[in-house]
C-alpha cells in the first residue's frame, strides 16, 4: 500500500512533466509575431568615391503596423562609421532630390547609438504604406566610403519597436566608384553683328523758320558678347547740311559746337545735330549711360558732328538686340539760302571690346 506522502509525491512528479510537456508543445498552438519586410528602400550617398566622406538620404515604406521607437541602418561591409552619435546629424528641410511622394521621416532626429555599422536614429510610429525620407547632414566626420571601388555593397534598413524589436527590415545595395564627377566644358565664340532698318535715306522735308525738322526713320541694332562692352561713332560728309547750289552749310559744328553737352535747336535758329536714343532686350550693357551727354538726344536736343568718327554710344557689357535711334535735327533763320539739294551723309560704325 502507497503512504499519503509518497502519494503525494507521485501525483507532484506526473503534474511536473505534463508541464514541461506543454511548455514545449504549447508555443506551437500559439500565433506568432514575426517581422515583416519594408516595401520600399533607398540610401543614397552624396559622395560616391572611393576613400570620400558623404552624407546621404534614407528612405522607406513600412508595410508591417508598428509603435516605431527607432530606425536603424546599417551600411554595408568596408565603410567606416563614426561611433560618434553628434556626427550623425539629420535633416528633413529640404526635400529636394527626395523621390515623388516622399513625406518628413516623423520624430527623426540625431543618432542615439552606433554599433558597428549599425546607426540608429529615433523615430515615432509610421504609417503603413507611407514612404518616408530623411538626410543625415554631415558631410565630412559621419560616414566614410571604402578604399577600392566595388558594386553590391548591401545594407540594411530595420525599423524598431522599443526593445528593440524589428517591425520591418529592408535591404539596400549601393557601389562606391574611383569617380562619380564628369567635367563639364565648353567655349563661346565672339560675336558681333549690326544690322540696319529703315532704309537708307533720312528725309527732313521742307525747312521752315517756324519749327524745328525732325527725322529719325533709320535705326541699326547691335548685338554681341563682348564682356568689356562695345562702342558706336558716327560722322558726316559735309560738318553740316550743304546745299551745292547754293554754295551753302547749315553746320553742326557751330551749333551746339564739338565736344558740348548735347542742347535744343530752336526754331528760327539755325543750326543741325544728332540725337542719339538706345534700349536693348538684355545683356550686361548699362542702357541708361551708354549714349553720351554729348549725344542724348530728345525735344530737338543733340549733338555736333563732323567728318571725323565721334562716339555717340558706349556700352559697359553684353547686348542682346541694342536697337540705337539716331534722330537728326534741323533749324533755319532767314537768312537761310533756299536751295532743294541740302543734304549731308552720315557714316555709323560700331566695334566690340572683348
Amino acid at each position: 500500500m502507497l503512504t499519503r506522502q509518497k502519494l503525494r509525491s507521485r501525483q507532484i512528479g506526473v503534474l511536473a512533466v505534463i508541464f514541461l510537456v506543454l511548455s514545449q508543445v504549447w508555443p506551437a498552438f500559439m500565433p506568432l509575431a514575426s517581422a515583416g519586410t519594408l516595401t520600399n528602400t533607398l540610401v543614397r550617398f552624396d559622395n560616391m568615391d572611393t576613400s570620400a566622406f558623404t552624407s546621404g538620404l534614407v528612405c522607406a515604406k513600412q508595410a508591417t503596423s508598428g509603435t516605431d521607437t527607432s530606425v536603424m541602418v546599417t551600411f554595408p561591409t568596408g565603410f567606416t562609421v563614426s561611433t560618434t552619435t553628434s556626427n550623425w546629424t539629420t535633416s528633413t528641410a529640404s526635400t529636394t532630390g527626395w523621390p515623388s511622394g516622399a513625406t518628413a521621416w516623423p520624430g527623426i532626429g540625431t543618432a542615439t547609438s552606433v554599433s558597428g555599422q549599425s546607426v540608429t536614429f529615433p523615430s515615432t510610429t509610421l504609417t503603413t504604406g507611407t514612404l518616408y525620407c530623411f538626410n543625415w547632414t554631415n558631410s565630412t566626420a559621419a560616414l566614410q566610403q571604402p578604399s577600392a571601388a566595388a558594386n553590391s555593397e548591401t545594407g540594411t534598413i530595420t525599423t524598431q519597436a522599443s526593445g528593440p524589436t524589428t517591425i520591418d527590415s529592408g535591404t539596400f545595395a549601393t557601389s562606391t566608384i574611383s569617380n562619380d564627377q564628369i567635367s563639364v566644358s565648353g567655349s563661346v565664340n565672339p560675336s558681333f553683328s549690326i544690322s540696319f532698318a529703315g532704309g537708307s535715306t533720312d528725309a527732313l522735308g521742307t525747312l521752315t523758320t517756324a519749327a524745328v525738322a525732325s527725322s529719325s526713320t533709320v535705326t541699326f541694332t547691335v548685338s554681341t558678347n563682348a564682356k568689356n562692352g562695345w562702342m558706336a561713332w558716327v560722322k558726316d560728309a559735309n560738318s553740316g547740311l550743304t546745299s551745292s547750289s547754293a554754295g551753302y552749310t547749315i553746320s553742326s559744328t557751330s551749333t551746339p559746337g564739338l565736344g558740348n553737352n548735347s542742347v535744343a535747336l530752336t526754331a528760327g535758329n539755325e543750326g543741325y545735330n544728332l540725337g542719339i536714343t538706345y534700349a536693348q532686350t538684355s545683356g550686361t550693357c548699362t542702357s541708361g549711360s551708354a549714349v553720351p551727354s554729348t549725344f542724348a538726344g530728345t525735344s530737338s536736343k543733340g549733338g555736333s558732328f563732323d567728318t571725323n568718327l565721334r562716339n555717340i554710344l558706349t556700352c559697359s557689357g553684353t547686348t542682346n538686340t541694342g536697337v540705337v535711334t539716331p534722330t537728326n535735327y534741323a533749324a533755319i533763320n532767314g537768312a537761310t539760302p533756299a536751295a532743294s539739294d541740302y543734304s549731308d551723309t552720315e557714316t555709323f560704325v560700331a566695334a566690340g571690346t572683348f
